[in-house]
């Protein structure tokens, strides 16, 4: 199924990297689905071509009403990209306050995991599916004073390359691992930084389409790093 064919869904529509993505797919998938943080599941459809979501990932529960609001209004989706997460800098591990452990985990690893445990038995049962997870360098590698942060991308690189182990046919898994995402937070963090090198959003976007697009041989449990 090409790219054109596909209704495809973006966690942190209101993200860089999700921004990115929502205004680069739209046009060039079928559908665009939008989903933003809200304490209630709401649809709010945009146009013919892109909608939007409503709800919390953290809570499976919610998660599942999501899904089922975007089934009721499209019928189906065949792929769905993680890009929710965040990053905190909370210094050497004997400091690193207890809260922040559980605090980046639900947001890194567990909104990816309750959507990949939503969505499967659909995607399976209708024999197609895309799941693009996105890690960082810091899930491969660890990084001094964001250690919470580098663990909890750690699981969704762990959790992606099990997936892509269970997974066969036509419903696949893979990783984005972008550097450095160019936005005006992080440059406004890290202003000394050489910012030529970071990744641009729209970089991340193209890659994205381009494994959507890949009808003859799709990769699953590949680590794309951008």
């Amino acid at each position: 199924m090409k790219l054109s064919e596909q209704t495809v869904v973006v966690t942190g529509a209101n993200g860089a990297a999700g921004l990115a993505l929502v205004d680069y797919l739209r046009g060039r998938a079928a559908h665009v689905v939008g989903c933003l943080h809200g304490q209630e599941v709401d649809w709010r459809p945009a146009d013919d071509g892109l909608s939007y979501v409503t709800g919390n990932l953290t809570d499976r529960v919610a998660v599942n009403f999501m899904v089922a609001e975007i089934r009721r209004a499209r019928e189906t989706f065949h792929a769905w990209i993680n890009t929710v997460g965040g990053y905190a800098d909370n210094g050497p591990v004997e400091e690193v306050p207890a809260s922040a452990w559980p605090s980046m985990f639900d947001l890194n690893f567990i909104t990816c995991l309750n959507a990949c445990q939503a969505i499967l038995p659909l995607f399976k049962e209708q024999q197609f599916g895309r799941i693009i997870n996105f890690g960082a360098v810091a899930g491969e590698a660890g990084l001094a004073q964001a250690s919470p942060y580098a663990m909890s991308k750690a699981a969704v690189h762990n959790l992606t390359l099990s997936m892509a182990q269970e997974l066969t046919g036509q419903v696949t898994v893979n990783l984005i691992v972008p550097r450095i995402i160019d936005t005006q937070a992080n440059r406004k963090g890290m202003p000394a930084a050489d910012f030529a090198t970071w990744t641009r959003p729209e970089a991340i976007a193209e890659k994205v389409a381009e494994i959507l697009d890949e009808e003859d041989d799709p990769p699953s449990g590949e680590l794309f790093h951008v």
